[in-house]
């Protein structure tokens, strides 16, 4: 599933309601008259992110003009997902039920404005199981993570430095400046943390993505 870019999307927004002057381009109304601007795309094309589309092809309405232009009744099924954010705390809003969100999945279909909305109203919407699917497999990540971190693996190397070792790989927590870095098999990392816990968070996601076990082959310190 692809991410959701959200800055990528408002940016993209931002711009097009700049292009049209901060107003709708049927009523010329804008915030200063009491209504929401929403942009609208004159056709869609499934499966390309809704930030990537000319200029041209889209135009601000605001949300009463883009619901006549869609008509009335908004489609139950038939949506597609797009893509997925993590707000990284309940933040959001799913724009169906209203329901407070962590996790955003864009869904659209043709001659509707697209919808930010939970995992259940996805699936409802896209009448499959793929958001909940994804969500199970980011839960399980997320437990790995969880269990990694505070694993007893973890012990304390003589210079008192918190190291564990994974596949020949050996990891160790390393201070500098109040922050710290993390080395693998004697090479240390330039990018800073400002925990212990969230550079054991990074390792966990070198390891389980296989980048650090790669860059390490790559540069001898590790058998391939």
């Amino acid at each position: 599933m692809r991410a959701y870019d959200k800055k990528a999307w408002e940016a993209f927004r931002a711009q097009i309601i700049e292009l049209d002057g901060g107003k709708c381009v049927r009523c010329a109304r804008g915030p200063s008259d009491g209504v929401v601007l929403q942009v609208h795309h004159k056709k869609y094309r499934p499966g390309r992110p809704l930030w990537d589309y000319p200029t041209g092809q889209c135009e601000t309405l605001c949300s009463g003009c883009h619901a006549r232009q869609h008509g009335i009744i908004r489609p139950s099924v038939g949506w597609e997902c797009v893509g997925f954010h993590d707000l990284e705390d309940l933040i959001g809003h799913c724009e169906l039920c209203g329901t407070s969100i962590r996790y955003v999945f864009l869904v659209q279909i043709a001659g509707w404005p697209s919808l930010e909305v939970g995992e259940i109203c996805c699936d409802n919407l896209t009448s499959t199981k793929s958001a909940t699917g994804h969500m199970e497999s980011l839960r399980r990540f997320e437990s790995r993570r969880k269990r990694f971190i505070g694993s007893r693996r973890w012990t304390l190397a003589q210079e008192g430095l918190p190291t564990l070792t994974q596949k020949a790989i050996q990891l160790v927590i390393v201070p500098l400046d109040g922050m710290y870095r993390l080395a693998a098999n004697g090479v240390t990392g330039q990018k800073t943390f400002a925990s212990i816990q969230a550079a054991k968070s990074e390792a966990f996601d070198q390891l389980e993505s296989g980048k650090l076990r790669d860059y390490l082959v790559r540069i001898g310190k590790l058998a391939a």
